[in-house]
C-alpha cells in the first residue's frame, strides 16, 4: 500500500485492480458472443447432401491413406482457385481432408508420398500447369499409381483456356492417361452459382470413390437453397424463336422448353431468303414475324462457329 501510494500516488491497488478485471471480463463476453455468431453462422451453412436420402454423406478413407484428395495446381495461375476449392469443399463437407501445399507441403522431395497417401488427385489444369516441373511429377506418379483423378478447367481466358489448349501444353506421353480416360471434369468458373456446381461433380467423383460408394457408378447431390432445387418457371407465357438458318438454335431452344415450364419454342422459317442466307438479319424476320403473328416474345440467338458463315 505503502508502495503504491510512493509510485503511483495511490493509497490502494484496488481500483487499478478492479479495472482490469472488467477489461477481462468485458473481452471475454465479447470474445463469446462472436464464438457464438461464428457458431450459428457455420451451422446455417448448407452441406452437400444426397439425392436419395437427403442426408448428407459418410465420408470414409481406405487403411493407410491420409488425405481424401490432393489438390494439384501450378501457383502462378491456379493458387486462388485451388485455395477456394478446398475451402468450399470444407464447408459443403465437413470433416474431409485434403491436400493443399500452402497448408501439407513439409518437403517438395516427398511429393510422390504425398500423392501415395491420398484417395484421389485433383488436377487444376491452368496455364502452366503442364510446363511446372512439380506439377509434372504429380501428374506422373498419379498415373504411375494408377489414382483415381478428377480434372478442373480454368475457364478465363487471362489463366486457362480451352481443353484444346491446355491439351496442347501436355507431353504426350502423358496426354492419354488425363485426357482420354474419362475421367470427371469441371470447369471452374469465377461466378458463385458456377462454382457450386463444379464442386459438386468435384464431390460426386471423389464420393464414387470411396469404400461405400465405389460399385456405384452415379450419386447424386445437392445443396439445400442451390439452383437446382428450385422450381423456376416464367411469370406469363414465353414463346421462343429460333432460326432455322441458325444452325444449334433449336436444339437449345427445345432443351430449354423441356427444362422450364411454360416456354414454348418456334422454329418457323424466317421470312424472306436473304434472312435465311444471313442469320445475322434474323432480328429482322422476327420483328415482321412478330408483328404478324403477335406470338413469339423472345429471340434465341446461338453463337458458335458456324453463325456467321
Amino acid at each position: 500500500s505503502k508502495d503504491a501510494e510512493a509510485i503511483l500516488g495511490l493509497s490502494s491497488l484496488d481500483p487499478i485492480v478492479d479495472s482490469l478485471i472488467v477489461l477481462v471480463a468485458v473481452a471475454l463476453l465479447i470474445f463469446l458472443i462472436g464464438a457464438i455468431v461464428a457458431a450459428r453462422h457455420i451451422a446455417k451453412v448448407p452441406t452437400i447432401r444426397l439425392v436419395s436420402n437427403k442426408q448428407p454423406p459418410e465420408l470414409m478413407i481406405a487403411r493407410g491413406l491420409t488425405w481424401h484428395l490432393f489438390n494439384s495446381h501450378i501457383w502462378s495461375t491456379g493458387q486462388d482457385a485451388a485455395a477456394v476449392i478446398k475451402n468450399e469443399l470444407q464447408l459443403l463437407l465437413p470433416g474431409i481432408k485434403i491436400f493443399l501445399d500452402v497448408d501439407d507441403l513439409d518437403d517438395i522431395g516427398a511429393l510422390e508420398e504425398y500423392i501415395a497417401r491420398s484417395q484421389m488427385i485433383l488436377f487444376f489444369l491452368s496455364k502452366g500447369y503442364f510446363r511446372s516441373t512439380n506439377c509434372l511429377r504429380e501428374v506422373r506418379s498419379s498415373l504411375t499409381m494408377r489414382k483415381p483423378l478428377v480434372l478442373v478447367q480454368e475457364a478465363h481466358p487471362a489463366k486457362g483456356g480451352t481443353l484444346e489448349e491446355l491439351r496442347a501444353e501436355c507431353p504426350e506421353d502423358l496426354q492419354a492417361g488425363v485426357f482420354e480416360a474419362n475421367w470427371r471434369l469441371a470447369v471452374w468458373h469465377r461466378i458463385e452459382d458456377f462454382q457450386l456446381v463444379s464442386l459438386k461433380i468435384i464431390a460426386e467423383a471423389l464420393l464414387l470413390r470411396m469404400p461405400n460408394h465405389c460399385r456405384m457408378s452415379s450419386l447424386p447431390l445437392f445443396v439445400p437453397g442451390d439452383a437446382s432445387t428450385q422450381t423456376l418457371v416464367f411469370s406469363k407465357p414465353v414463346v421462343l424463336w429460333a432460326s432455322p438458318a441458325n444452325p444449334g438454335a433449336a436444339e437449345l431452344a427445345r432443351e430449354l422448353a423441356r427444362a422450364f415450364p411454360g416456354l414454348t419454342v418456334s422454329t418457323v422459317a424466317d421470312v424472306g431468303s436473304s434472312a435465311a442466307a444471313h442469320p445475322s438479319m434474323a432480328s429482322r424476320g422476327l420483328a415482321r414475324r412478330t408483328r404478324r403473328a403477335g406470338d413469339v416474345t423472345h429471340m434465341l440467338l446461338y453463337l458458335n462457329q458456324t453463325t456467321w458463315l
